[in-house]
């Protein structure tokens, strides 16, 4: 079979799964053996299976994504992200309810949103704001960092898939912190232009910058260690260890994070995404859908948005998008001193679009029902933002 038909198929089954609710990883691993079994032998597929549960890269993602969740539910634990939350709101309000779920964002979690949403409940309360305008403030700011900083695990997986140096991809996508402010904070302004609250009892500057540090200090260390260079499985590992004695973890609970940072499902899929990427790149359907599109005149910016938008949208996960996007896009990103920059900004911020807009986003939907809003209202707030963040990625691409 032609190899961009099987492609398109393998991508179409592990939809169809998603749309059925069959957990991601399971549908990312039909999706591999659909592709496999049309375009490769039938003896090729153990093989590559074997390969890559035993791949050094696959093993590294493993473990930096073990070390990230570990990380962050020690800090839910021992209290480090109530603390931090606490510590924010002493500042203006209306910079409170933006820099809450914001800081609190630089730890990813599964359903994060709802531990700012806690945070900040007494403040939208304070301010007035309807459900869906409280949904839309926390759920947008609580994800600014996360096509840019390496604590997010699909960050990783775009510097393993992409071949690139982390903290390379890192600096490609730092300007998406600004842009991703920039738009949602548009919206959010006139939100807030009307909205009056006092100032609740501050601390002196000091002080504040005490707190702040004493709550956050794993994560700037965690940040300052990976762009400093350290090889970031190291990085993670030193820092949960660093955290761990220093909190004085029990047993008990170095017991809930390993089996909460083992968790089956995101562990299948992790796996799952790698050798999706390992069966596109032995049957060479990436480079043939690359000849066919080119030959049909697809203009390549309208692949690097699609395709990552549609697989965000349909999981409602990062790291989904990146796995199952990433290793098709290759041929149009370029390789060596050929990559494009550009491309892999575009297919990532793409990507995180329709992530940001799925209703299947965890974060997403526990906000809505934790405000008790309507997720049609909340997207009257998020929508255009999210146009206007895929505009300005595709200026960036037709003329960097």
């Amino acid at each position: 079979m032609n190899p961009s038909i099987a492609l398109l198929l393998s991508i179409a089954v592990i939809l169809v799964l998603l749309r059925l609710k069959l957990a991601p990883g399971v549908a990312v691993l039909a999706g591999c053996l659909t592709l496999s079994l049309l375009v490769l032998p039938p003896s090729r597929t153990p093989t590559l299976m074997l390969e890559t549960i035993t791949s050094i890269a696959t093993l590294r993602l493993i473990g930096i994504i073990f070390c990230s969740l570990a990380l962050s539910k020690v800090m839910e634990l021992k209290g480090l992200l109530l603390r931090l939350s606490h510590t924010l709101e002493a500042i203006g309000p209306k910079a409170a309810l933006h820099l809450v779920p914001a800081i609190i964002g630089l730890v990813p979690m599964p359903g994060g949103a709802l531990v700012s949403a806690t945070a900040v409940k007494g403040l939208v309360g304070r301010l007035g704001l309807s459900p869906a305008q409280s949904t839309y403030i926390n759920f947008w700011f609580r994800h600014l960092w996360e096509a840019s900083i390496p604590v997010y695990p699909a960050v990783v997986a775009a510097s393993v898939i992409v071949a690139l140096p982390l903290r390379e991809v890192v600096t490609t996508m730092l300007p998406s912190i600004l842009l991703i402010a920039a738009a949602g904070s548009v919206v959010s302004w006139r939100i807030l232009r009307t909205v009056n609250c006092e100032r609740a009892e501050s601390l002196t500057g000091r002080a504040f910058m005490a707190e702040l540090f004493k709550a956050a200090w794993p994560v700037i260390l965690l940040v300052a260690l990976v762009i400093g260079g350290l090889e970031a499985f190291f990085a993670f590992l030193l820092v949960l260890v660093l955290v761990c004695v220093q909190q004085h973890a029990s047993r008990a609970e170095i017991g809930k994070v390993v089996k909460y940072a083992l968790g089956p499902r995101i562990m299948v899929l992790l796996y799952a995404v790698m050798l999706y990427k390992a069966i596109v790149e032995a049957s060479g359907a990436a480079y043939a859908l690359f000849d066919d599109m080119t030959a049909m005149g697809v203009p390549p910016a309208a692949m690097l948005v699609a395709l990552p938008m549609l697989i965000g949208f349909a999981t409602g996960l990062s790291v989904a998008f990146v796995g199952i996007s990433f290793p098709l896009l290759l041929p149009f990103m370029g390789n060596g001193a050929g990559f494009s920059h550009a491309a892999l900004f575009l297919a990532y911020i793409s990507g995180m679009v329709g992530y940001k807009a799925s209703p299947l986003h965890l974060c997403l939907v526990l906000t809505v029902e934790y405000f008790q809003s309507r997720l049609g209202d909340v997207y009257r707030f998020i929508i255009p933002p999210l146009i206007g963040i895929v505009v300005v990625a595709v200026a960036v691409y037709l003329f960097a």
